[in-house]
């Protein structure tokens, strides 16, 4: 039986050949925070209804050039997932879901975008009438730590300001939400 101390030994000797071309590169974890509130013009379950369940037709970030499916499920231990083409199994697993209040919060646990790095992400979805029943205010709060930086971070949060008041919001404005298969009028540019 070979001994830890003996494993040890061997793991200290220097690699040799393509082995050693290969280093090991440190990175310094950190960790960040931040929030954002952008107003809806419209009831907060409608606006709950239609950022979860099938959200191809506003979220516009993809592993795949043209995914078939883009799905937050509403549920405890559901998935944020993207199926690649219809019918495979192949795609991505972007988070999953860890709280679920609905239709006022809703937490996902994962890397969403930043898969492959050593990152980890909680970003939660808060939505509370702000007037009258017919406007919501929608927050998301974001709590990243691992491989990201300063820059990074607020990257992150910039694309979640791009998704929910640049994507979200209009989609839900023009009613859009209510014929998912049509396009957009809100995403239409003119010629």
């Amino acid at each position: 039986m070979i001994s830890l101390a003996a494993l040890l030994l061997v793991a200290a000797q220097p690699a040799t050949g393509s082995a050693a071309e290969t280093a090991i590169q440190a990175f310094e974890p950190q960790g960040f925070t931040t929030r954002f509130t952008v107003e809806i013009e419209a009831p907060v379950t409608e606006v709950f209804e239609a950022a979860t369940g099938d959200v191809t037709g506003w979220w516009d970030h993809s592993f795949w050039p043209d995914p078939a499916e883009m799905v937050i499920e509403p549920r405890f231990d559901g998935r944020f997932y993207e199926r690649f083409e219809a019918g495979s199994d192949n795609g991505t697993l972007h988070a999953r879901v860890i709280f679920v209040r609905a239709p006022y919060q809703l937490r996902l646990h994962g890397p969403l975008g930043l898969s492959g790095r050593a990152f980890d992400m909680v970003t939660s979805w808060s939505l509370e009438d702000a007037g009258a029943g017919d406007r919501t205010a929608f927050t998301v709060e974001l709590h990243m730590a691992g491989e990201i930086d300063a820059e990074m971070a607020a990257i992150v949060r910039s694309v979640w300001v791009h998704f929910i008041d640049a994507r979200l919001r209009p989609w839900v404005e023009a009613d859009c939400h209510l014929a998912p298969d049509e396009a957009c009028s809100a995403f239409v540019t003119q010629p």
